[in-house]
């Protein structure tokens, strides 16, 4: 299913599938698709800068190893990025702030935490 244009396996699908318990397509499809483009166009540069790290910087007339423009460009992608997924709710605290409720599934880890819980509860009545 291709939710706001969205195809499986497209930088924005990811994003979208993370969220789509607390997103509205009606509500949240501009910003969403803003976020979307953002990440292709990220992974267009990325694409573009390759593998090699020595692409991330060049070297000016006058000598000067400078950051490349698309590194920028990337970097300020990024941090406009995080502020439209906080908007959309896309970290616990964001999801609290926006009054959606935090669905959270129980691991091993919760498990052994309660059993240990009642153990050391269970010794200090013990105790008392």
């Amino acid at each position: 299913m291709a939710l706001y244009g969205l195809i499986e396996g497209e930088p924005g699908a990811e994003v979208y599938s993370a969220g789509r318990r607390h997103l509205s397509e009606l509500h949240d499809s501009p910003l969403m698709f803003r976020l979307c483009s953002n990440l292709e166009k990220i992974a267009a540069l990325e694409g573009w800068l390759g593998e090699d790290v020595e692409r991330r910087w060049y070297t000016t007339a006058n000598g000067q190893v400078v950051t490349h423009p698309a590194v920028k460009q990337i970097d300020s992608l990024d941090a406009q990025n995080t502020a439209w997924m906080s908007l959309l709710g896309f970290t616990p605290s964001d999801r609290a702030r926006l009054g959606l409720a935090e669905i959270r599934v129980a691991n091993e880890l919760d498990e052994f935490r309660k059993r240990k819980a009642n153990v050391v509860d269970s010794e200090e009545v013990s105790e008392v």
